[in-house]
């Protein structure tokens, strides 16, 4: 990327709106709308006249963009992109009107994870963000940390901590996905809690595509260290070669696991898995009358 020059040519940007069709069952899309400029305009310094391209091309880590719970601005619960970049490790970026217009989460100057390849985003509950990273072993953490949550200025300026590394696996360097589950039920008390789950090959190449997990405390100010430390192994889901994973939500109360995995290279496997399963059965759907 070359601000304002014919020659620029890095990674493009489009963007495709989906709307669910009730009537016909069908999804309907737009037609691909190139917004390359908005995702890479805003880092951009200017010295003296002097524009300079902090990020020279990028790309968004596979799987989902988050959209957060906490944060709406106007219409529009917050859209948040975590970035792979050419030069110096992940960005990650907001969009406060679904997607039309990007800002930097932080400032330009920042680097949450500089060496960090393929990443993903989730927020804690009171609306921190999580930046979850790839890296050659475990995974790279870091929280940017909101300066405020009320006021004008809720949820605009605030810090990236130092980086930290977390996950005891053997990877050789795999996207997986990172998700809190709001909500769920401990399996040994009854009580409501909130727990994070991260999906990444156990180890020893790209081969078997587990779950891990950690309850989130809500009395706890997390720090990239402290919430990188104590994860626990959930569930092997593949037991096969089987690489990046991506995981949502389903109304049938169950998580949506989507996988590659052999034969053929990198087939695309649907897997729904329970809460109990994804955790080994340490929580499970909260089913108490409130």
């Amino acid at each position: 990327y070359i601000p304002d020059s014919d020659s620029s040519n890095p990674n493009r940007v489009a963007k495709v709106v989906g709307t669910y069709n009730e009537s016909t069952s069908a999804w309907e899309w737009t037609e691909p709308v190139e917004v390359t400029e908005a995702f890479y305009s805003p880092f951009v310094s200017e010295t003296d006249g002097v524009k300079t391209a902090t990020v020279k091309s990028l790309f968004i880590g596979s799987g989902r963009i988050m959209q957060s719970r906490v944060v709406k601005k106007g219409a529009y619960y917050r859209l948040y992109a975590a970035l792979w970049t050419k030069n110096e490790g992940n960005r990650v970026v907001y969009s406060d009107d679904f997607g039309d217009t990007w800002n930097v989460l932080g400032t330009i100057a920042d680097r949450p994870a500089s060496s960090g390849d393929e990443p993903k985003c989730e927020e804690l509950p009171d609306g921190t963000v999580v930046l979850s990273s790839r890296k050659a072993s475990g995974r790279y953490f870091n929280l940017f940390t909101f300066a405020s949550t009320t006021g004008d200025d809720a949820y605009t300026s605030g810090t990236w901590g130092t980086v930290a590394t977390g996950i005891n696996n053997s990877d050789s360097g795999t996207n997986g996905e990172i998700y809190l589950l709001k909500g769920v039920m401990d399996q040994k008390t009854g009580l409501k809690k909130d727990v994070m789950l991260q999906s990444v090959p156990l180890g020893s190449g790209r081969n078997n595509v587990s779950i891990w997990y950690k309850e989130i405390d809500p009395n706890t100010t997390y720090t990239p260290a402290t919430f990188a430390a104590d994860w626990t192994f959930g569930k092997q889901v593949s037991f096969r070669a089987s690489a990046y994973s991506t995981l949502t939500w389903q109304n049938d109360g169950r998580i949506g696991f989507l996988f590659e995995e052999e034969p053929g290279g990198y087939c695309i496997i649907y897997c729904p898995i329970t809460v109990a399963e994804a955790t080994g059965g340490a929580y499970a759907l909260y089913d108490k009358a409130e």
